[in-house]
């Protein structure tokens, strides 16, 4: 797009935004939703955080999303024979508006759970209307404010989807910081479910260098640089998680378009045989 209609662009692209989150909270507050949370009496954030997460704002879907996360969470634990329960204390890392965390801590009201996220407004709502859970703001880069060994279960959902590779290299690092020894790092990477329309030159590409970061022309300026979308191969992935930790199973298709890696932090980060019982 030519600089003169990049220009144009933007700012009707985010006036259209805006009428659609105020359009879509009007409908929201005319039937209760914020409220009463439909019938399941969670409470529901306004549409622009709903938007952030998923670029929808139907309450119905940003609900039915969340449950199933949360469900694909622990199938995906289960494969290592591990349950949510059996964790004590859990990290949502770039939990949102508490779209998956609403569900888990319902369901495992004994397990502690934290939140964090880069979106301040989010954890805001967050703070006031989830309050069981430990909210948190981080920066782009690492430290977070937790100390060493602080969790023994850190998921990141849809996060290294968008993260170039700078950034998840040293969220990488600092997972392995604020894991204890024997804790699990579960996160997911785009799928061949995510790549249907590639072209061969995409693939290529991809199958050469193993990481495609793609910036998008819609988003820019909108979105930070660093945070657009990333796809991985397998074994790009596996290599980059496994110098951290031990892989244990690579789960194709284990969040629908993305898939699940599920890895254990082992007593002496980098000293395990990494690719040891991936399956």
């Amino acid at each position: 797009m030519r600089g003169w209609l990049r220009e144009l662009y933007y700012p009707c692209f985010r006036a259209a935004l805006f009428v659609r989150y105020r359009y879509a909270d009007a409908f929201a507050d005319a039937f209760k939703v914020h409220a009463a949370g439909a019938a399941d009496g969670m409470p529901m954030p306004p549409a622009l955080l709903r938007y952030r997460v998923s670029e929808d704002v139907d309450p119905d879907r940003f609900r039915a999303v969340g449950k199933r996360t949360s469900e694909s969470i622990q199938a995906a634990l289960l494969r290592v024979g591990r349950r949510i329960g059996d964790f004590h204390a859990i990290l949502d890392f770039g939990c949102g508006c508490g779209r998956t965390l609403t569900w888990l801590t319902r369901q495992f009201p004994d397990v502690k759970f934290h939140g964090t996220d880069v979106d301040t407004e989010a954890i805001a709502w967050c703070r006031a209307h989830l309050p069981l859970v430990d909210w948190q703001v981080n920066a782009a880069l690492p430290p977070l404010e937790r100390g060493q060994g602080a969790f023994d279960l850190v998921y990141a959902i849809s996060v290294f989807t968008h993260l170039d590779a700078d950034h998840q290299d040293q969220w990488l690092h600092e997972f392995a910081r604020v894991l204890r020894p024997g804790g699990i790092l579960l996160l997911t990477v785009h799928g061949e479910g995510a790549r249907r329309d590639w072209d061969t030159d995409r693939r290529a590409r991809l199958e050469q260098e193993g990481f495609v970061f793609e910036t998008s022309t819609k988003l820019r300026g909108i979105v930070p640089e660093w945070y657009h979308t990333a796809h991985h191969t397998r074994e790009y992935a596996v290599s980059r998680v496994g110098a951290y930790f031990r892989v244990l199973a690579y789960i194709e298709g284990g969040m629908g378009d993305q898939d699940a890696i599920v890895a254990r932090r082992d007593a002496v980060v980098g000293q395990a045989d990494r690719s040891s019982g991936c399956v």
